[in-house]
């Protein structure tokens, strides 16, 4: 009862924010779209109002590599197309609360694609990854050549959307780009997993929030994989199990089977001094460093994107601070970028809709829904 109320107060106040002038229809659209993305599977005005979406697997040949994604097509007239990259979760495309996010875009009349990312369902983002989003929007703009595109992105799946947009075929097809709770610098961000701190653009000062666990220990399973030692990766991933699930649990056992790698990758995860991370960032093996690096947009000439970014990120976000997209949105051309920073939504936790972010919430869902044709 007490998200239903939150949720219904939210919708009231972006609905009355509407009302007056400007594009009524849009405008009222992004409020019930916001409302029903933040309810979920739930009933909504949203959902009574337009046609259900239909959902149909998809399997492509994009220039002689097969490319597989869950389609959801809108019950009416189709106005746009979007590849959606989930961020690192073990259920990848079958994430419940992302086929709800995708149901609610196709009903807004948007062709979306999720396609199958391995690398994602095994908690490890992948350059390889930013290809196959690649391939699915090349599918896709063959499909519906009149159609804008898009690539929306969750979390660290900000990474792989913002490299597949920079393919050479790509960057004049890409409209835009919708993403929420992503990143800019993979070293910065890792330093916030780790510790804490973060920067702002023209703001010397270190700032702090307390990190979720969840990042420290998802970076060290990501990882662990692409050490040489298999004996290595197999007590690092043990690590992450027993401190995943209890953050003072012991580990003494398994330190002195860890080889000079392992004991590097170790080292900086069990840090909590931001000095430190360069130089253990540094000490890496070569296999981790080179993963790093390859999803690092810090180390991509990011002027060359034509595409409009829609970037979304709340303050309090625990997993990757919110100046990440605020560099990201810095990186791009001039004008090329929206910021909207939402209070108190965490991560990425769209159900908080409350007085205190539902403007903010509705800017982002109308700048989203002004992409379309």
């Amino acid at each position: 009862m007490r998200r239903r109320r939150k949720i219904a107060i939210g919708g009231a106040a972006a609905l009355a924010a509407v009302a007056a002038f400007g594009h009524p229809v849009r405008w009222t659209e992004a409020a019930l779209l916001m409302v029903d993305i933040a309810a979920g599977s739930a009933p909504t005005w949203w959902k009574d109002a337009t046609a259900a979406p239909v959902a149909l697997p998809a399997v492509w040949d994009v220039d002689g590599r097969r490319v597989e994604a869950d389609v959801y097509a809108p019950g009416g007239r189709a106005r746009a197309t979007l590849v959606l990259a989930p961020g690192a979760a073990a259920l990848g495309r079958d994430e419940p609360r992302l086929i709800a996010f995708a149901h609610s875009l196709a009903r807004a009349g948007f062709v979306v694609a999720i396609p199958e990312l391995p690398a994602v369902r095994r908690l490890a983002l992948s350059r390889a990854d930013a290809d196959i989003l690649a391939d699915t929007a090349r599918a896709l703009k063959r499909a519906a050549p009149g159609l804008p595109l898009g690539i929306g992105a969750i979390s660290y799946g900000v990474g792989p959307a913002v490299i597949a947009a920079l393919d050479t075929d790509m960057t004049p097809r890409v409209d835009f780009i919708a993403g929420i709770g992503g990143y800019h610098n993979a070293d910065e961000t890792i330093r916030f997993v780790t510790t804490g701190a973060f920067r702002r653009i023209g703001d010397g000062r270190l700032h702090r929030l307390t990190p979720n666990r969840y990042g420290r220990w998802a970076f060290l399973l990501a990882n662990a994989g692409r050490l040489d030692s298999a004996a290595d990766a197999d007590a690092l991933r043990e690590v992450a199990r027993r401190r995943g699930a209890d953050p003072a649990a012991s580990i003494d056992d398994l330190r002195p089977a860890l080889g000079e790698d392992g004991r590097a990758v170790l080292a900086l995860v069990e840090n909590d001094d931001a000095a430190r991370v360069n130089a253990l960032l540094a000490a890496l093996p070569a296999g981790v460093r080179e993963s790093i690096d390859g999803l690092n947009l810090a180390l991509y000439d990011l002027s060359k994107l034509h595409a409009r970014l829609i970037l979304v990120h709340g303050r309090d976000d625990p997993v990757i601070p919110f100046s990440e997209s605020e560099a990201l949105a810095a990186a791009v051309p001039k004008g090329a970028a929206s910021v909207h920073l939402i209070e108190r939504i965490g991560h990425v936790e769209f159900d908080a809709v409350s007085l205190a972010n539902a403007f903010a919430m509705w800017s982002a869902v109308d700048r989203l829904l002004a992409e379309r044709r």
